[in-house]
Parts: C-alpha cells; sequence; structure tokens
C-alpha cells in the first residue's frame, strides 16, 4: 500500500530527558521507554483530539490547549490540509513528571502528518511544527523535548531563528534509570521550576557549564561513558532547581554510589535521571537506591530502567 493511499497512521513517540547537565534548553535524550501511542486518522468534519491513557483525566482536548492538536491546526493551515483529522493519544508517558510528555504527543502528531500527507518536510521543519505545538503546555516554543522525540538518540539545539538541530548516536552500553518521586507542584510545575533559574550568572559559572556542554559532546563521539558522566555537572540550572526536588542530594549521592556515572535533573524535574554502563553495572540498584533516597525524605518514588530511544515511528498504516 502506498502511504497516500492510507486513511490512518498509528505512530510510536518516546518519552524524552530535556536540560541535560549543563545544557538547559539545548540538550535532551530520547528514551526508549515510556510511549504514546497516537492514531491519526482521516475522518470525521474538523480537527478532533481524544485522549487516553495514563493521566488522560487532565489533559485538555481543546486543540489551542493540547500540544498534538496545535500542531495539526497549524500544519493544516500552513499546508492547506485537509481539516477532518482525527487524533486519539494513548498516553503512556506521565505528565508532570520531567518525560516530556507533552512533547512525545507534539512529535507523533507532526510525524504522523507528515508521512500521511507526504508531505517530506527536512528534520528541522519537523521539530519547529512540534515545538510550536509546546506553546500549548509551556507558553513559548521548546525544541529540546520535541526534537528527542521526533529524531531519537541524544539531540543538541543550535538555534532557535534559524532552528537548527543535530542528533548525536549513542553508546550501545549507555543504560538509564530514572527515578519519580510522588511529589505533586499542583498545574504550572514548570513555571515553578523556571521562575527560580537565575537571570544573571558570573563568569566562572558561564566557563563551567562551556566546558562541560563541550565535554559532553565530545563524549559521546568518542564513545567514553566516563568522560559522558563527569560532565554533565551543571553549575547554573541545576542547583537553583534542586531546592524544589526533596532529597535531591541524597538522591544524586546514592546514585553514585551505587555504581551511576552521573546524576542530573530529568527536564524541569521531579525526576532525576542516571547514566550507567550497561557492561558493568545494574541498573535496578541504582534504581531501588535511588528511590530508598526519596523515601528517607517522605516521598514515595517509582524507577524505571531504559535505553536511549530510537524517536517516532509508524507501527500501522491501514
Amino acid at each position: 500500500m502506498r502511504l497516500k493511499e492510507c486513511r490512518s497512521v498509528v505512530v510510536e513517540a518516546p518519552a524524552s530527558s530535556a536540560n541535560i547537565g549543563p545544557g538547559f534548553d539545548v540538550f535532551a535524550i530520547a528514551l526508549d521507554y515510556p510511549k504514546d501511542v497516537v492514531k491519526i486518522s482521516l475522518k470525521g468534519e474538523g480537527i478532533k483530539v481524544f485522549v487516553e491513557g495514563i493521566n488522560s483525566e487532565n489533559i485538555p482536548e481543546d486543540l489551542d490547549s493540547n500540544t498534538a492538536g496545535l500542531v495539526a491546526k497549524r500544519l493544516v493551515a500552513d499546508y492547506k490540509l485537509s481539516n477532518d483529522i482525527e487524533i486519539v493519544i494513548v498516553k503512556g508517558v506521565p505528565v508532570g513528571m520531567g518525560l516530556g510528555s507533552s512533547a512525545a504527543s507534539a512529535a507523533a502528531v507532526a510525524y504522523g502528518l507528515n508521512e500521511l500527507f507526504s508531505l517530506n518536510l527536512d528534520k528541522n521543519v519537523l521539530v519547529k511544527y512540534a515545538a510550536e505545538g509546546e506553546v500549548a503546555s509551556a507558553g513559548k516554543p521548546h525544541a529540546d523535548n520535541v526534537s528527542a522525540s521526533l529524531l531519537g538518540g541524544f539531540t543538541l539545539v543550535r538555534s532557535y531563528d534559524p532552528l537548527e538541530v543535530y542528533k548525536f548516536d549513542v553508546p550501545e552500553n549507555l543504560g538509564v534509570c530514572i527515578a519519580s518521586p510522588k511529589i505533586s507542584y499542583g498545574q504550572k510545575k514548570t513555571e515553578q521550576f523556571r521562575a527560580v533559574i537565575p537571570k544573571l550568572i558570573e563568569l566562572d559559572k558561564l566557563v563551567h557549564n562551556v566546558g562541560n556542554a563541550s565535554a559532553l559532546v565530545a563524549a559521546l563521539l568518542t564513545k567514553n561513558l566516563e568522560l559522558f558522566g563527569r560532565s554533565l555537572n551543571d553549575a547554573v540550572v541545576e542547583p537553583a532547581r534542586s531546592k524544589l526536588i526533596p532529597g535531591y542530594t541524597f538522591v544524586k549521592e546514592a546514585a553514585l554510589k551505587a555504581g551511576a556515572l552521573g546524576v542530573t535533573i530529568s527536564g524541569a524535574g521531579p525526576s532525576m535521571i542516571a547514566f550507567y554502563d550497561l557492561n558493568k553495572v545494574d541498573g535496578r540498584i541504582i534504581g531501588e537506591e535511588m528511590c530508598m533516597a526519596f523515601s528517607s525524605e517522605g516521598y514515595d518514588a517509582t524507577y524505571i530502567c531504559t535505553k536511549v530511544g530510537q524517536g517516532c515511528r509508524i507501527v500501522e498504516y491501514f
């Protein structure tokens, strides 16, 4: 079946972790698990969005308030596409945990509509539309999470005007462990975590972060996991945000003692992400220690061990 003859596509879009180490609003990494599954069909009247799965009761279905709906609305307008589109989102990526939940949905729709209508859009254009969908959840376009969900691997947003994104492959033995505490920050978590970021920084902290950000890329290019772990250190954003995560210091120390190469906040938090060598360490031990550290501060937590993901993919045409 040729793609243009299809009436529906089903897209898998992975979770992602952004703001990796010193790469605030620049670095992100795709996760192999969890994922959103999004079905896009040419049917009905007008663009309709339906949400099922994890946290679905807290996700709006109004087009301008839903990242996926906003992406569809903009693509339809700009490319004069059929307006009769039904989008069914089955959420697998939890909301508000720093795992790029809204970005996964936005990326899936950008990817799916590009395939369904044979638009053949360049990767930077796809990321641009997916990033515009983030306006619905964050108030402004953000390309870090959506670039990772779309492209997979480790992504770097070099520029927004014009948008310029690069993808790097990661060593196959790089493991990922994410511990997520059960903490409620209300409906405006992202705004709370952005509000504490300093507007001005000292020159020595800038130098520190530029050095570590550069070293992170060098570590990927040379497949040096030890350097990758050491370069996750951030002197600007993470120290400010860590105050909003109970037990942050204990969780980080616990992960490192359990064999993690490095630890940082996942996205805006409150999840924390640890990287480790799959050939040397059992990630489950890291996860258990991180959860115990959260528990010592009075917060239950869960963990997942996964690998770096491959980005959006279509799992079914019909």
